[in-house]
């Protein structure tokens, strides 16, 4: 019986942070917020994106950059506003952040809600010229407040 205990104490602290942890890419690193996480009713609120690649990694714009996220009749989304690009590149600017905008309706409830969804992306190695493409988990929350 206590081999079965010993056993179940290692495997299942993996099972759990297979199915609550965000997925994490070894190329990329990626950083998500909200620009504000109180808002109020009417409000424009803006998600934060920085996607920091590796030493001789890029990030694509083309394909664009993607934003899925969970339709809700009190949040509106309006789309990307900013994605950087390098001009000589065309590739993403990794030092200035991509912007996703999105409205409130005016007959939300006040108090906490959350905005989920997916980031989906294409990254290069410079040097031995593969692609691929990742998907990021996103879960943001934040509190409306009047």
């Amino acid at each position: 019986m206590l081999p079965f205990i010993i056993i179940l104490l290692l495997v299942l602290p993996e099972f759990a942070a297979q199915k609550g942890g965000v997925e994490d890419n070894a190329h990329v690193r990626s950083e998500i917020r909200l620009a504000s996480t109180t808002m109020t009713r009417g409000g424009k609120g803006e998600i934060i994106l920085y996607l920091t690649p590796n030493e001789g990694i890029h990030i694509n714009t083309d394909p664009a950059i993607e934003f899925e996220l969970e339709k809700q009749s009190s949040v509106h989304f309006l789309g990307t506003t900013s994605l950087p690009t390098n001009a000589k590149t065309g590739f993403l600017n990794a030092g200035q952040p991509i912007k996703y905008s999105f409205t409130l309706d005016k007959n939300i409830s006040i108090g906490k809600h959350s905005i989920k969804g997916i980031v989906r992306y294409f990254f290069c190695s410079d040097a031995e010229g593969w692609c691929n493409r990742f998907v990021q988990p996103i879960e943001l929350r934040f509190t409306v407040t009047r």
